[in-house]
């Protein structure tokens, strides 16, 4: 065996053991258990917490980890440290990972892993947010229906629970109630829940509740909702036109790259069989 050859054994072995116990701290941090190791590792995330608990920045983070849904996609125990030691191990892994090639694989993919969560918890959030469309036209449409009965506002709001099928729409709703008889500030429950959402569609909804809990203009709220239902419903159907096209559009490439592929693979073995026949 070459010297050369022993050198990438040597590399890809401690590649597959870093990237083994880069996996095993970030369970170790995301879900803490009895060991010794795995409550150093708890502890360690707790610290973190404790000390930038008044930091700006690591509230902002909260909060953007909040309002996106993380807890959703990387499991209900993240938190900002958390967030940041996976983020960090992501990159280390990817560092070493692409280091046993070249220097510039290393620098690229760490870079690429270490950003690689800040990038897809927005694009998750998005899809959260086009699944609940749904939801919250029918919540707009419950709303309408039960001031109209009599039912206060924001017993409207949260009876719409039970009606809801997304988990996390369906979970804030029930937060929100809860928040409302532990604490009885319906603004600063209003708030929590907003916060929860990166979605234009919940701040609407949460500013009309609150103008119909300050005017009590009951009427133009039910003419709001009715008016913001239709526009849901547009907003739906042009989505999925949008999806349907994108679709067809995909489609229509995939079979114009197939019919180019085989046409010029044709050509290319006629062309090679007329050109051994010249020999």
């Amino acid at each position: 065996m070459e010297r050369s050859d022993l050198y990438i054994m040597i590399s890809m072995a401690m590649t597959i053991a870093c990237s083994l116990l880069a996996g095993a701290v970030t369970c170790m941090v995301m879900d803490p258990g009895e060991s010794r190791v795995v409550a150093a590792g708890a502890e360690f995330a707790g610290m973190i917490r404790k000390k930038q608990k008044s930091n700006s920045h690591y509230l902002r983070l909260e909060s953007w980890l909040k309002k996106n849904g993380a807890a959703y996609h990387l499991g209900k125990r993240i938190d900002p440290g958390r967030f940041m030691v996976m983020c960090i191990v992501m990159g280390l892994t990817g560092w070493m990972a692409g280091s046993g090639v070249s220097a510039l694989w290393g620098m690229t993919l760490g870079a690429g892993l270490g950003i690689l969560l800040p990038l897809l918890v927005p694009v998750l959030n998005r899809a959260d947010n086009r699944n609940m469309l749904k939801d919250i036209r029918l919540i707009y449409h419950s709303l309408g229906v039960q001031i109209k009965s009599g039912v206060y506002v924001t017993d409207a709001l949260a009876e719409c629970s039970s009606a809801v099928e997304n988990i996390r729409l369906k979970d804030a709703l029930s937060a929100f109630y809860a928040d409302v008889i532990m604490k009885s500030d319906i603004y600063a429950s209003l708030e929590r829940f907003r916060s929860s959402f990166d979605d234009r569609y919940i701040d609407s909804l949460c500013m009309t509740v609150v103008q119909a809990m300050e005017s009590g203009q009951v009427l133009e709220l039910l003419k709001d909702i009715a008016e913001q239902a239709a526009d849901m419903e547009n907003e739906i159907f042009e989505a999925r036109k949008a999806s349907l096209d994108r679709l067809l559009t995909f489609s229509q490439l995939i079979v114009l790259a197939a019919v180019l592929g085989t046409s010029l693979y044709t050509c290319i073995v006629y062309m090679m069989s007329r050109a051994a026949g010249f020999r």
